[in-house]
């Protein structure tokens, strides 16, 4: 299926080197020489692709379609070693952080935060409306606008349902249009027909958080069609078609995009030491604890800052007990929480110069993910037991500003708002051995080992 646009790339591609690097792009990195910083041996460097302000990737086959603060651009990575450019489509875009397609219909649908309504420098939080652009990239050499719509949320849209529905949440609440929200909840739209779009008539994921209606940040649909929204106080996940048994009502009843039915997930812990502000998350629903399947969820805690002691983090979830409607029946009272599997940051760990929030991620599917950490690279971690994370390897350029990496086609595709596209090869997988830092014994951080107490002290989150 990778080459139905096997005769439209071979038609245009003779055109390609005319179109050049998208405009702006800053052409400083070496296509052939790995960039200054920290690499592990199992992580080779293949090619950059110099842009502006990239922020997030998709692909539908050999296009890869780039979302940039200053538009979209598309290349044709058939040869992921030579990605080449194919088109772009100027437009101021904030913030639009995880692109999302539809690869039936050759759609991209980009969303615009109603704190940069107009441009990355607008706005501040009392816009009442985001917008949702959806843009025919059938043909990636001349891509155009074919629906328009605004929206009272705008900071990510996400498909459900195969495309037929788009999602779409964030950011903080209007003082005047929303006023007894906290956080702005997910708006539903029905793009069947993208020229003629249908909202849903009421807001989806309200009083998330303990309660209260508060910021939900993104979606993201697992393998079973659970769409999982994360944002302030925790995550929860949605049946969004079929028939399935209501935990809040006990009646089985048919979900839709509009009316949605939950599944499982809630409220997240916090801590000295973490955030309840969950920026992502997702569920391979493969993966075991406990030799329970799929119950596993990985997250995102999202707190940018360089603190190590606060910078947001990977955590991992047990959704076990949380399919019962806990984490929407009553919360105001339970407060309820999801168990902590484990979790983890860069301190400590080989590769590192030191702290930066987690950003979204990317499953291999087989019990490897490759995890973003803004200024600390690129981290592959081993998450085959979910309450032992290991580092396995690392990409840290010293310019990095990474927002998300994307597993495709055997390559992981970095996304860096600072030096454009990186494409590298990440050899090995689950299980391989950890890539350990040196102990600092004069660390004044130490802590007792889980196993060994303070005979073995170690650095917190070292591998041990």
């Amino acid at each position: 299926m990778r080459h139905r646009w096997t005769s439209v790339l071979a038609a245009v591609v003779v055109l390609a080197g005319l179109l050049g690097a998208p405009a702006g792009a800053v052409a400083t990195q070496s296509a052939t020489q790995p960039p200054a910083g920290d690499i592990s041996k199992n992580v080779s460097y293949i090619t950059n692709v110099p842009m502006p302000s990239a922020i997030s990737i998709n692909f539908i086959d050999d296009v890869m379609i780039v979302s940039t603060a200053s538009g979209l651009y598309t290349y044709d990575v058939s040869d992921p070693a030579a990605p080449t450019p194919l088109g772009s489509l100027p437009m101021y875009i904030w913030e639009n952080e995880d692109i999302d397609v539809d690869v039936k219909r050759k759609l991209a649908f980009i969303s615009r935060d109603p704190r940069g309504f107009t441009s990355p420098a607008a706005g501040g939080d009392t816009f009442p409306y985001g917008a949702v652009h959806v843009i025919d990239v059938s043909n990636p050499t001349a891509m155009q606008e074919v629906g328009f719509f605004t929206v009272p949320a705008g900071h990510t849209t996400s498909c459900v349902n195969r495309c037929d529905f788009v999602w779409t949440g964030g950011p903080y609440a209007n003082p005047e249009t929303q006023p007894d929200f906290v956080g702005r909840p997910i708006y539903a739209t029905d793009v069947t027909d993208p020229a003629n779009p249908v909202p849903c008539p009421d807001p989806i994921d309200t009083g998330r958080n303990d309660g209260v209606t508060d910021y939900a940040h993104d979606v993201q649909v697992d393998a079973k069609g659970v769409a999982w929204v994360s944002g302030a106080g925790g995550v929860r996940g949605y049946w969004t078609s079929g028939r399935h048994k209501n935990p809040l009502t006990g009646k089985v009843q048919k979900a839709t995009g509009c009316k949605p039915i939950p599944y499982a997930g809630g409220g997240t812990p916090e801590s000295a030491t973490s955030s309840r502000f969950m920026h992502n998350a997702w569920r391979n629903v493969r993966a075991k604890v406990d030799g329970r399947r799929g119950d596993v969820l990985y997250a995102t805690e999202e707190n940018i800052v360089s603190d190590c002691a606060t910078s947001g983090r990977l955590a991992i979830y047990d959704l076990k007990g949380s399919k019962k409607g806990e984490g929407w029946r009553n919360i105001e009272k339970t407060k309820f929480r999801m168990k902590v599997l484990d979790t983890w940051w860069p301190e400590g760990q080989k590769g590192t110069t030191g702290c930066d929030s987690a950003h979204y991620l990317s499953d291999r599917g087989d019990g490897l993910i490759a995890y973003s950490f803004y200024s600390q690279g690129t981290r592959f971690l081993d998450v085959s037991n979910p309450r032992r994370i290991r580092q396995i390897g690392y990409y840290r350029p010293d310019d990095a500003n990474v927002w998300a990496p994307y597993f495709h086609d055997g390559y992981v595709y970095v996304a860096d708002f600072t030096r454009g596209i990186d494409v590298l090869k990440f050899k090995g997988g689950a299980q391989s051995k950890a890539v350990r830092a040196p102990l600092d014994l004069t660390a004044s951080t130490l802590q007792p080992s889980r196993t060994f107490g303070y005979i073995c002290p170690v650095k917190p989150n070292a591998v041990r």
